[in-house]
């Protein structure tokens, strides 16, 4: 069984990347449950895989395995706060981009609307002076 940190490390690498359990497993080849169990810790990493995971990572097995101490992989210094921070904004921007749209969007159909009502109502006037002329 490997130890508490090592999974927690082989966790947070894979979540710094965004990447579900179920897509780390395919691009390391080998089944979801099998890579919830390395990361759980209920399986030893053997070295075919921790090979291929740290390869994917572009980090060293030793990377990997030890992680966040001082200066490690996933330390504050490390460039991963800063990635995160630009992602959240890049996120943010996006979002106000598409309330954006959606407020315009909402105020064509409001404009729609009344262009809507106001041609029914002079079809109806129109029919009743069409009525009125038999």
């Amino acid at each position: 069984m490997i130890t508490d940190n090592e999974h927690t490390n082989i966790r947070k690498l894979r979540e710094s990347l965004g990447l579900s359990q179920t897509a780390m497993a395919d691009e390391l080849g080998i089944g979801r449950t099998t890579y919830v169990n390395f990361e759980t810790g209920k399986t030893r990493l053997y070295c075919k895989t921790l090979c291929k995971f740290a390869a994917y990572m572009g980090k060293s097995e030793k990377e990997v395995l030890q992680g966040g101490g001082p200066g490690g992989v996933l330390s504050e210094e490390s460039g991963w706060k800063e990635q995160r921070s630009r992602l959240i904004e890049d996120y943010e921007q996006r979002l106000q981009g598409l309330r954006d749209k959606y407020e315009a969007a909402e105020r064509v159909i409001q404009s729609n609307e009344i262009t809507i009502k106001t041609l029914t109502d002079t079809n109806r006037f129109l029919l009743k002076q069409l009525g009125k002329g038999e």
